[in-house]
């Protein structure tokens, strides 16, 4: 668990998103059987960087307001876990295929921006919202109906609190660049 102080940058799940994913885990029991061990929803999130202590808070706006990476829809599809030691099984949401080309672009463009500024990133981030990192069960991977979740902005976070406490708390937000839009069709082309 992260430390009181700590920032990192990140893709918060917004309340729609998060109130979509609640109801798959309650439709199915599985927020029953998770019990405490469910990760607190108020924290659901991407992780698009490595954490870093508080004297790198500047340098970390700095990295995150030159950002390029465009806006994308992520589709969270299927509940998985990892891990197979009892009460540290991790469960989460995953797109199909676990690499979308929208995530993928903005962790790269996250990295890039990140290291331009001196601050190294020894872990890679897959694409995933986790619902429990102490899961006393692994879990079949399940399809889910497609959530889709528009990522628009980053977030650059605190680490704040403790136990149930523990929570993010908003340095600054850096919206990403618009969508790209497909190439207009030309009507004489289709002739």
């Amino acid at each position: 668990m992260a430390q009181p102080g700590e920032l990192f940058v990140m893709v918060r799940v917004p309340d729609t998103v998060r109130e979509a994913l609640l109801q798959v885990l309650a439709e199915s029991g599985l927020d029953q059987a998770l019990g405490r061990a469910l990760y607190p929803p108020r924290n659901w999130h991407q992780s698009l960087s490595d954490l870093h202590p508080p004297e790198a808070r500047e340098h970390l706006r700095l990295a995150c307001s030159r950002l390029e990476a465009r806006a994308f829809c992520l589709q969270l599809d299927q509940l998985r876990s990892s891990g197979n030691t009892p009460g540290r099984i991790h469960w989460k949401f995953v797109p199909e295929g676990h690499k979308p080309l929208g995530m993928k672009l903005l962790m790269a463009d996250v990295r890039s921006k990140l290291e331009d500024h001196g601050l190294a990133q020894a872990f890679g981030h897959r694409a995933h919202v986790t619902v429990s990192y102490l899961a006393d069960r692994q879990l079949e991977p399940r399809a889910i109906a497609p959530v889709p979740w528009q990522i628009d902005a980053v977030e650059l976070v605190e680490v704040a609190g403790r136990g149930a406490d523990y929570r993010y708390e908003v340095v600054d937000t850096f919206p990403l660049r618009p969508p790209a839009q497909p190439a207009p069709v030309q009507p004489d082309l289709l002739a």
